[in-house]
């Protein structure tokens, strides 16, 4: 890992996030980071410590409204935020990871999200192209795993990480629980491990929730 370096970060919200991955980052702190995920974790914890520590240059990603220290940083022009609609976000990980330069969706098509883009109709209808993404790494946490890499996920906390793991140069992955070869079932993998380099047990899962809501008894 070196300055400037692109990273993918699964999880949705703080679900799914590689904790364990973040922490590390914050501690060797290299800077000048671009970051590629869903959100940019809350203000002092998720990707939120990357980002007080001054280690993110660029942000590509889809949510940032839980995050008031980006809001700032973005405002004052010490962070360069690229917004993409959360379908398209998805879409162009997959084709980085399917060998697909580009493709073209409707999306955006007349909005801000379409200034500067080439613009085509298909069945009288136009459509935005939008480039792959990739990067150099992709840091992912699944549920469980195997020494081979081969990867599964819980519930919710899927969300973009089979895709990301796919897209970068080197993909690491943190597990909850690391089992033996051969003990999951090949039908039940959901990121077979050619697409992993690098797994290790994580330490430490706090698992935080963002917005807690009670149902009134």
């Amino acid at each position: 890992m070196v300055d400037g370096a692109s990273i993918m970060f699964g999880g949705f919200g703080l679900c799914g996030i590689p904790e364990n991955l973040i922490r590390a980052l914050v501690r060797k702190g290299v800077k000048n980071l671009t970051t590629i995920s869903n959100n940019v974790g809350v203000d002092g914890f998720g990707m939120g410590l990357l980002l007080a520590n001054g280690q993110i240059s660029r942000h590509v990603g889809t949510y940032v409204g839980e995050n008031k220290l980006l809001e700032e940083m973005v405002l004052k022009g010490r962070v360069q935020l690229d917004l993409v609609p959360q379908g398209t976000f998805s879409e162009r990980i997959r084709a980085g990871g399917a060998g697909i330069p580009a493709f073209f969706t409707p999306t955006g098509v007349g909005t801000l999200v379409g200034e500067g883009k080439e613009v085509r109709e298909f069945d009288g209808r136009p459509c935005l192209m939008e480039r792959a993404l990739k990067a150099d790494f992709a840091f992912i946490r699944a549920w469980k795993g195997d020494a081979w890499g081969n990867l599964v996920y819980r519930k919710t906390a899927r969300n973009f990480s089979p895709m990301m793991a796919t897209a970068a140069k080197v993909t690491v992955a943190e597990v909850e629980h690391m089992i033996g070869v051969g003990d999951l079932d090949p039908d039940m993998v959901h990121t077979p491990s050619v697409y992993v380099k690098r797994i290790f047990q994580g330490e430490l899962f706090e698992k935080r929730i963002e917005k807690r809501t009670v149902r009134k008894a």
